[in-house]
């Protein structure tokens, strides 16, 4: 492969396509997927570089388009949009695959800091899928996975970031023009180093003393504008800080660990490259004030016939009004333009192979003073005294 490392977006498609199992995702130094040739297999066919999504452009076979459909959503099921972190939009039309006898095909924790695609077809598994995971995950051979079941004849739902989406079609091909196929993408701030998500692991067990089972990126307990890092410990000890005290989110937020092709995107923007593209509706409150509740809702845009088909087949389990995709870009830039790369990205993962996590967090973003802690308490206190006067 002849692809500059600063294009690879770690979809995986070169290693799904190669028939020579010649190709292997592997971390670089950086914590990203990249992918690594086995001279000995490689027969050097091209088929790696011809099927990379950063290499030609990959274009929904639906057809997607530059004005879709645009909606406020939320699930009616309490329980599905309190798990989820949205309103739980994807849950909902992953039931309906599965009720018609297919499959959902997401991004689950297999391991504390381990995030992968995997297949699901059975809906007590969905819980696997729900909620957003702020790491890279590894796609390992599903575009293979899902080909197969396609050509069984079985429905498939595929959720992914757009890069992921993109590296799907690639490896498909004219398998990704069928009806059975329905993809989702998520409104992707960018994608973390897993060696970052690492690295603020193993602090944590180390300064607690015990190990994390697992991570909710999404916690809503405190509310969904305020959501909580939660990682919970086998004492049955958490630790959970809301987005703006926890040190992964600062990091994430402030684009310090995010993959190089992140700040230029080929797919994250209009026209979006799945059927149906979900993310979270900030500011709804300002435009639809009857569809926020601090429990979460979902911008739902429609690109495709296919996508309209399936969101309009569950409507009865949707609470939902339509909306302009302008409302949702106001306070949801990354719907159509990539995130501003962090001037000290680089010096900043170079140093974490040597020092430590919480130390450089402080260095590179310092601790608010406790005025301006109190502060932001007041202007929240503030948002939620509106909220309730607004709904009295």
């Amino acid at each position: 492969m002849n692809i500059p490392v600063q294009n690879c977006s770690s979809c995986g498609a070169c290693a799904n396509v190669c028939a020579r199992d010649a190709i292997t995702m592997r971390l670089d130094q950086e914590g990203f997927f990249r992918p690594e040739i086995d001279s000995t297999r490689c027969i050097k066919c091209g088929a790696c570089e011809k099927t990379c999504p950063w290499t030609h452009d990959v274009l929904n076979p639906h057809g997607s388009t530059n004005n879709p459909e645009t909606i406020a959503a939320y699930a009616k099921d309490e329980s599905i949009r309190m798990q989820s972190s949205s309103g739980g939009i994807f849950t909902v039309l992953a039931e309906k695959v599965l009720n018609d006898g297919g499959v959902a095909v997401g991004v689950a924790q297999v391991a504390p800091t381990q995030f992968e695609h995997v297949v699901v077809d059975a809906k007590e598994d969905l819980t696997k899928l729900r909620g957003s995971k702020y790491v890279q995950a590894n796609t390992r051979l599903v575009y293979n996975d899902v080909r197969a079941l396609l050509k069984a004849g079985r429905k498939v739902l595929f959720s992914g970031t757009p890069c992921q989406v993109a590296g799907l079609y690639a490896v498909l091909g004219k398998f990704a023009e069928t009806t059975n196929l329905t993809t989702v993408d998520v409104v992707c701030h960018g994608t973390p180093s897993i060696k970052v998500f690492e690295k603020y692991i193993s602090e944590l067990e180390r300064d607690r003393g015990a190990s994390v089972l697992f991570s909710r990126f999404r916690d809503k307990r405190k509310g969904w504008k305020r959501f909580s890092m939660t990682s919970f410990f086998d004492n049955n000890a958490l630790f959970s800080r809301t987005l703006h005290r926890d040190k992964f989110m600062r990091v994430f937020l402030d684009n310090i660990c995010l993959n190089r092709s992140c700040g230029d995107c080929r797919y994250g923007k209009i026209p979006r490259i799945a059927d149906i593209s979900l993310g979270d509706f900030w500011g709804v409150s300002n435009h639809h004030p009857e569809m926020d509740d601090d429990k979460g809702t979902s911008i739902v845009f429609l690109n495709t016939i296919n996508g309209k088909k399936i969101f309009s087949s569950v409507s009865d389990e949707v609470i939902q009004c339509e909306s302009k995709i302008e409302y949702a870009v106001s306070a949801n830039p990354c719907i159509v333009r990539s995130v501003n790369p962090h001037p000290k990205r680089s010096e900043f993962l170079k140093r974490l192979n040597s020092e430590s996590f919480n130390m450089l967090v402080d260095e590179y973003f310092p601790p608010k003073s406790s005025f301006s802690t109190f502060f932001d308490s007041v202007i929240d206190l503030l948002k939620a005294i509106k909220f309730k006067l607004s709904h009295f």
